[in-house]
């Protein structure tokens, strides 16, 4: 079990082998989950692949009876972010828009490299239209509720809201999302997971639909470390390595005290500051930093010269004739992209170049850099009614995680929070790909964090 109680894809499979439960059995759990009336299965996916998910099921059985070996991922119900394509599914990016467009001819690079480790592929999941939001709020198709006081009704972080949801209430033992500027670490954080930003070209982005090209990554959301970096293997088509934890000893950390740390609610605050104390106690040398880079990444972001800019050009020609259809709160942010010139684009992006060479001489003796993933525990959706608290509430959630998407990093989101408390989250950064490094560190902080 993780810290959420949630079953890792180690303890799934260990329960088929030794019979306690069948495939077929934990894939049917899965599936009911999602149909039960009662829950968010309704708005967390857009589609359900009830019966391939089911005759897969059936078919690992047997061969296992058989005494065959399967792949890495068996037994494992995964759910897509509706932004990967599968064949014959239409990919729709959270919009009602693109409902009309051609079903894939094929499937994603991810989705192929998933079923072919036997991954069960569960169905696909809802989002923040074309995935622009940290929110993860979405008109057209509802938006599935944090799990943390589910009667009074929070976000559940965005853009990749479904696909948290999708583990949070066992409809998948792990979900598969982009992240662009914290879409996945995001809904991590806000719903007590495990959230992985991968260094940018990681994974093969063919077959997804982009929101910004040089900005996007794909991650996931899972219970626990081990269960990332199962899937990581995967997407790298590298065999699973019984990955050793680093001593906490042996663990440099910067603590990044500016920008950061600004407006973080009390929650947040207090599981912060004890998660220091507690890699402190654990032996781990810490050492606080002030980043002359994040200043700078940060009054870049504010202006939106990457994001919207390329967004625009991915999206320009569906809002000129289908525009009324779309979120007039995503709408509004892509269209700001026509304000961008080629010369501020052209500029920012040789200025991004240099930051992140800045940021390597910056970062030369760390393992890793820690700070809260975002600064408030989850919101409620009526707090979020007017545009302007939307807003506001976006670039909270987007600040912190948005700066290593900026500086191309790779990111864990860890939960750090007391059992039955409000979700919150740590953020564990590296430079770009040192994304195997990064896991084995986020193992021993994980262990840590469990005492």
């Amino acid at each position: 079990m993780s810290h959420s109680g949630l079953m890792s894809i180690a303890g799934l499979q260990r329960r088929i082998r030794s019979h306690e439960t069948s495939t077929e059995e934990y894939v049917s759990k899965c599936i009911e989950n999602i149909q039960n009336p009662s829950g968010e299965g309704v708005r967390a996916f857009l589609k359900v692949s009830e019966a391939e998910a089911l005759a897969v099921a059936k078919t690992q059985d047997v061969l296992l009876e058989k005494g065959l070996q399967l792949g890495p991922l068996a037994g494992v119900t995964v759910s897509i972010k509706d932004l990967f394509d599968i064949a014959g599914q239409v990919t729709t990016s959270g919009s009602k828009v693109l409902r009309s467009k051609d079903p894939a001819t094929e499937d994603s690079d991810v989705v192929a490299r998933i079923r072919r480790a036997d991954g069960i592929i569960v169905g696909r999941t809802n989002m923040t239209e074309f995935a622009y939001s940290g929110l993860g709020l979405n008109p057209h198709f509802g938006t599935p509720q944090n799990p943390y006081d589910r009667s009074n009704g929070r976000i559940p972080g965005g853009s990749t809201s479904g696909g948290a949801i999708s583990v949070t209430d066992q409809m998948a033992t792990i979900a598969i999302g982009s992240d662009t500027g914290g879409s996945c670490r995001i809904p991590a954080a806000l719903c007590g997971l495990v959230g992985f930003k991968s260094s940018a070209n990681r994974y093969s982005m063919e077959g997804v639909l982009p929101l910004s090209r040089s900005l996007d990554s794909v991650g996931m959301l899972a219970p626990s470390v081990e269960c990332c970096q199962t899937m990581d293997s995967v997407l790298v088509d590298q065999p699973i390595k019984k990955s050793l934890e680093i001593p906490a000893s042996r663990l440099n950390i910067g603590v990044l005290e500016n920008v950061v740390l600004d407006a973080m609610d009390e929650s947040v605050k207090r599981n912060y500051l004890s998660t220091i104390e507690r890699l402190a106690k654990s032996g781990a040398h810490l050492h606080p930093i002030n980043s002359k880079v994040v200043e700078k990444v940060i009054q870049i972001q504010g202006q939106p010269r990457i994001v919207s800019a390329e967004a625009n050009s991915e999206f320009e020609n569906i809002l000129a004739s289908m525009g009324e259809g779309v979120d007039p709160r995503v709408s509004t942010r892509i269209a700001k992209g026509k304000e961008v010139t080629s010369a501020i684009y052209v500029q920012t992006m040789l200025e991004r170049q240099l930051l992140i060479k800045a940021w390597r001489e910056e970062f030369l003796n760390d393992d890793l850099w820690i700070m809260p993933t975002v600064p408030v525990i989850a919101p409620l959706l009526s707090d979020l009614r007017s545009d302007e608290e939307y807003f506001r509430f976006n670039g909270l959630m987007l600040r912190n995680p948005g700066l290593f998407n900026f500086l191309d990093g790779c990111a864990l989101s860890l939960p750090n929070h007391p059992f039955n408390e409000a979700p919150t989250g740590i953020m564990l950064v590296s430079q770009g790909g040192a994304d195997e490094a990064l896991m084995r560190c986020g193992l021993t902080v994980e262990k840590i964090l469990s005492v």
